[in-house]
């Protein structure tokens, strides 16, 4: 037991530093003064009441939110339909669904917005709440496709087939049967993939128009203009709402392990 002490202290140290940098932006949203500073210059709300007042950060935070359930939820699906695929299909090779699920992740994001923004270009079209989510999804596939497909592997194929046996066919068995088995992890992935498009700014600088902005985006702009206390509160605010998602994740997770060992 001793023997673990040094790799502790290391994992407390390392914990940290990287938590650190959360905490002290925390800290200068608090302040009385009129520019960011830590230690923070007294003790103040203002700048939490002035950003739940503003029309343009209450508007950008407004469309994040729609972005980033549109992506899960799009990520969603189409993660099922890739795990699905390389768990029980036939005639396609596995690896196949495997590189579609997993090839998001080591994509450069700069890489896909401008992939995204040129393919707009050329459908001469514009960026916005769709189009946003629909490369959002992307990002958040893999945290879908290797959840749901770590669920279908312990799942039992013998309660699909007895599905199938008493009648259903594969897409009432789907519905009826497996869906609701994978629906933990799936709600993992889903909460990673709205986390990812939450605070994800490079494909939004992309992807946004001068009417439609997300808040990383609007946070982006501020910060290179200026160091008003209220990037801090909304910086905060942006953090306690990740925060909440992956701790629903986490919950979901532990429920999707004990399905999946029973």
């Amino acid at each position: 037991m001793k023997a673990h002490w040094p790799v502790r202290v290391f994992g407390v140290i390392l914990g940290a530093v990287l938590i650190l940098p959360t905490l002290i932006v925390v800290a200068t949203a608090f302040t009385s003064g009129n520019r960011i500073t830590f230690p923070p210059n007294g003790f103040s709300l203002r700048w939490f009441e002035d950003v739940l007042s503003s029309q343009l950060w209450m508007g950008s935070l407004f469309n994040s939110l729609q972005v980033a359930v549109l992506a899960a939820v799009l990520a969603a699906v189409f993660g099922i339909s890739l795990a699905l695929g390389a768990a029980r299909g036939r005639g396609i090779p596995r690896g196949l669904f495997m590189a579609l699920g997993v090839m998001p992740s080591v994509v450069p994001l700069i890489v896909l917005g401008l992939g995204v923004f040129l393919v707009l270009l050329e459908l001469r079209g514009t960026g916005g709440i769709v189009t946003l989510a629909m490369a959002h999804a992307v990002l958040g596939v893999p945290f879908c496709f290797i959840n749901v497909l770590a669920a279908l592997s312990s799942l039992d194929p013998r309660i699909e087939e007895a599905a199938r046996i008493s009648g259903a066919n594969n897409l009432q068995t789907v519905i009826r049967i497996t869906l609701p088995q994978i629906l933990p992890a799936t709600l993992v992935g889903a909460l990673l993939a709205f986390v990812t498009s939450w605070d994800e700014v490079v494909v939004a600088i992309f992807l946004n128009t001068p009417t439609f902005r997300t808040l990383p985006v609007v946070i982006w702009g501020e910060v290179r203009s200026e160091f008003a206390p209220s990037i801090s509160a909304i910086a905060t605010i942006l953090t306690i709402v990740s925060v909440l998602a992956f701790t629903l994740a986490a919950v979901a997770g532990r429920i999707s392990a004990r399905r999946r060992n029973v």
